[in-house]
């Protein structure tokens, strides 16, 4: 609720002295969380002041009264007491933070008098963050590093709130050595909307992980604001999304209910230098060719498998554009292959060969977007597949001779589970391209005789229950649609691991039959038994 208008500048300030003096401006909580796990990394301390006649009045309204009446170190001083005194009952490895105006850091009494508030209670100090805000001016900056070499001394933390609306210079960055930096909220606010803020985000987080502290984003209040958070790296977040200041007795149970993370100096294990030196030996030694193609049909980079699959020096690939890289027709191919992925935004899978060139590649491309969503080039993966095209072709080439052996006279060899479940079978010779082991094997089924289908099954679920070899005969509709006699012969086998299976052949023996039949006639014919 705003300040009445009716209350003159005057009324106010003595109401606000009487809130500051009488400590009836309390402490509220708003949690820290961490963006990658949502667990509460800290709580932040905010200034909450509930007047008997006025109701809520916010801090916009009384802690620019405060400051120029000179009240805010000793309000600052009230909060930093009262806060540590509550927190110190409460669970969790939180911390706390509290922002502390330049002017009481400038002051040598105050400083030490700041500590004694926090060491008053049992609140360790190496959970306390002070921060101080980027746009209030710090007229003795010799003065605040004392300041800050003196609490850090003791174990607390620094961060730098608000960044980004100031002007703070490298040298102050690198001179009060922040512990921290806290993104102001105004650039959080159009996030998800707005490329230009998303850089600016962008560059503040990397400089603060090049500085090797964590970055906090304040005044996160949506879901899309969170990932894009996420995506540029971003440490902890601070707003509505994750939680409102609230009372002590609310900071407690929600310390109780929810997951706190380790109030450690900083939640990186690299620097991003590091990250990218990592990520450049990785991209360096990958047995793949890599390299990515700008909006401009340019290698904004490239290894040296992809140089040495191109054909081509590196020095003459980075920065080349395709037409200075390949011949003409080429160069046209992978021009409007890299132009169709960046309109689709499907991914493209293409084997090529080089003309003249033995070896045969799998070249995948995939559109690369910003946080915008927005094309900003191709990512291009390389794969010499040579080996497997030549094993391919070779296993084509036996394939065909079996088949060939096959249609003369099926001799098909199968194999099944101890159970009797048929696992595999020999492909047919006129079996299509790409056929499945299941349609293969009901192929084969459906060419069986329908008078002997019951009796080989009856036959085989036999064999497969007593364990004993296994012989039948049937009759097999063969691929030149005339019947042939067929014999099915199977043992079983046992594997190192003790797994069973049984191993079998269909061999043609309609020659056998015929001649059998023959030899029957005969027989009858002569009165031979």
């Amino acid at each position: 609720m705003a300040t009445p208008p009716f209350h003159t500048p005057d009324a106010l300030r003595q109401r606000i002295a009487d809130a500051v003096c009488h400590e009836k401006i309390f402490p509220a909580y708003q949690p820290i969380v961490c963006l990658r796990t949502r667990a509460i990394h800290g709580l932040e301390v905010l200034a909450r002041w509930h007047d008997p006649e006025w109701g809520n009045v916010p801090p916009k309204d009384f802690i620019p009264i405060a400051l120029q009446a000179s009240l805010l170190p000793l309000l600052t001083l009230n909060l930093v007491r009262r806060a540590c005194a509550e927190a110190s009952a409460w669970p969790g490895h939180f911390c706390l933070a509290f922002n502390v105006p330049p002017s009481l850091l400038q002051d040598a009494p105050a400083v030490r008098l700041l500590l004694e508030a926090m060491a008053t209670s049992s609140f360790p100090l190496d959970r306390i963050c002070i921060e101080m805000t980027e746009d209030e001016l710090i007229e003795d900056e010799a003065a605040a590093e004392r300041a800050f070499g003196y609490l850090k001394s003791h174990g607390i933390r620094v961060a730098l709130d608000d960044f980004g609306t100031g002007f703070s210079s490298m040298v102050r960055l690198s001179r009060f050595g922040f512990d921290e930096l806290k993104i102001d909220g105004s650039l959080i606010e159009r996030l998800a909307i707005d490329r230009e803020s998303r850089k600016v985000v962008s560059a503040i987080i990397g400089l603060g992980h090049s500085l090797e502290v964590p970055v906090v984003a304040e005044c996160v209040e949506t879901e899309a604001q969170a990932d894009v958070l996420r995506e540029l790296g971003c440490d902890f977040v601070q707003g509505w999304l994750t939680g409102r200041p609230v009372p002590g007795d609310e900071a407690a149970r929600l310390l109780a209910a929810a997951p706190v993370q380790a109030a450690s100096p900083t939640s990186l294990t690299l620097s991003p230098y590091l990250r990218q030196h990592q990520l450049s030996s990785l991209y360096t030694n990958a047995p793949v060719g890599l390299a990515f193609l700008d909006l401009d049909m340019r290698y904004a980079a490239a290894n040296m498998q992809f140089a040495r699959m191109a054909g081509r020096p590196l020095g003459e690939i980075v920065d080349a554009h395709v037409e200075q890289v390949y011949a003409p027709d080429i160069a046209a191919w992978i021009l409007q292959a890299s132009r169709r992925i960046l309109d689709s935004g499907e991914i493209s899978r293409i084997e090529f060969r080089f003309p003249g060139r033995e070896e045969t590649f799998l070249v995948v491309g995939t559109r690369v977007t910003d946080e915008t969503a927005q094309p900003i080039g191709v990512s291009v993966v390389t794969i010499d597949i040579t080996d497997r095209k030549r094993a391919e072709d070779e296993m084509r080439d036996r394939d065909a001779l079996y088949r060939a052996v096959v249609e003369l006279g099926p001799n098909v060899l199968w194999v099944s589970g101890a159970d009797g479940t048929l696992t595999y079978i020999s492909p047919a010779p006129q079996e299509p391209e790409g056929c499945t082991m299941e349609a293969r094997m009901a192929a084969w089924y459906a060419r069986m005789h329908d008078d002997d289908i019951p009796r080989v099954r009856a036959e085989w679920s036999s064999a497969v229950q007593t364990q004993d070899a296994f012989e039948t005969r049937f009759r097999l509709r063969w691929f030149d649609d005339r019947w042939r006699w067929v014999s099915s012969r199977a043992t079983q086998r046992t594997a190192a691991d003790g797994t069973r299976s049984w191993f079998g052949v269909f061999t043609d023996i309609s020659r056998q039959v015929e001649l059998e039949d023959q030899l029957a006639r005969h027989a009858r014919g002569t009165g031979l038994p």
